[in-house]
């Protein structure tokens, strides 16, 4: 049963191993390995050069994070006694704790203590570790999906290259066929067997590509997952240190038992990096509550606009009914006016027949 301590070691040896089959398959293979690289020897140099480039990047991550996982459980053993650990502060320079670390030593070396304050403290420092493990492992995927894209690319150039030599090919095939002889049919179908070399071509270039792309990914994916569980042994054992001391540090004010001062200018630092955050969360949030009312406003903006197109349709429709029955009404006048002034006619007639 492996501790948890030692977990991370695990994880390393399982890249090791990987790599050693990785490497032992190539081997073994090497003979349908390069069959399949001639078919494109441009394309699948690129993509045979960002593999390589890849897998050394990612495993040159893997044994970096080994190596700053060892270098901080030394730290706190030098925290906890200086003078009986191994610990040199001048060796350490770069890596993933640099902003972490750097600060909480030359506390150490000035004051002889380190003190978290409080759990947003812990919070602000794990968060910065975040971010740098983070543009890692973004390189990491971009590379993976890289790959791919360049698997795709020649996929399809193969299948352009088919496509142009299928189009050649029965071109001439038809030309060949407009003679009646059986010595030219002959000939033609040795030709488009001879022809059939370059649509098969640009088919192997299409199948190999895609199959070093995916390969490759593939590859780069496994080593990823490893090189993400250690950073996350990573980011707990800092996570689980700064609880510690955090608890300490509340243990001791409660109980009032100790005197431990606290680290102004590690604390001036934590203070201002929970400030900034704090910043940019509520100019976020304000950011959020502008959009949301400008929706809010757009979506009442919508209503009252189909609320207005609705009255006017039906006012129109209004007006069209009665300017028909206005015209029904006319109509009828005019009608009935006609009919009396027939009347009329027909009673002055009368009359003068009368008189």
């Amino acid at each position: 049963m492996v501790k948890e301590s030692n977990k991370y070691k695990l994880y390393l040896y399982f890249s090791i191993a990987f790599l050693t089959a990785l490497v032992l398959g190539v081997v073994l293979s090497f003979d349908f390995i390069t069959s399949l690289f001639k078919t494109s020897i441009p394309i699948n140099s690129i993509i045979t050069s960002v593999i390589v480039g890849s897998i050394y990047l990612v495993f040159h991550y893997i044994v970096s994070v080994c190596y700053e996982i060892s270098i901080f459980e030394k730290f706190t053993k030098w925290c906890e006694n200086p003078s009986e650990s191994s610990f040199d502060a001048e060796d350490y320079k770069s890596g993933l704790l640099t902003t972490v670390l750097k600060p909480m030593i030359s506390s150490v070396q000035k004051n002889g203590y380190i003190l978290v304050n409080s759990s947003s403290d812990t919070r602000s420092i794990v968060e910065g570790l975040e971010q740098s493990i983070s543009s890692r492992t973004s390189l990491v995927s971009f590379l993976g999906g890289f790959l791919v894209l360049l698997g795709l690319m020649g996929t399809f150039l193969g299948l352009t290259i088919t496509l142009q030599s299928m189009g050649e090919i029965l071109s001439a095939l038809a030309g060949g066929l407009s003679d009646t002889g059986d010595s030219s049919i002959l000939t033609v179908m040795v030709q488009l067997i001879i022809q059939l070399k370059e649509p098969m071509a640009g088919m192997g270039t299409a199948f190999s590509t895609s199959l070093f792309g995916l390969a490759g990914s593939g590859v780069v994916g496994i080593l990823s997952i490893f090189l993400s569980r250690i950073h996350d042994q990573l980011k707990s054992k800092l996570e689980n240190w700064l609880n510690q001391k955090t608890n300490f540090a509340c243990k001791t004010d409660s109980e009032d038992s100790l005197d431990f001062p606290s680290d102004e200018g590690l604390s001036s630092q934590l203070k201002a990096i929970s400030k900034q955050l704090v910043q940019h969360n509520k100019a976020l949030i304000d950011t959020l509550t502008n959009t949301n009312r400008f929706l809010l406003e757009m979506t009442i903006l919508q209503q009252s606009s189909a609320e207005v197109m609705k009255t006017v349709q039906d006012q129109s429709i209004e007006t069209t009914k009665e300017v028909k029955l206005g015209n029904e009404l006319s109509g009828r006048l005019i009608k009935e006016s006609r009919q009396m002034v027939i009347a009329l006619e027909q009673a002055l007639e009368t009359k003068k027949t009368d008189s």
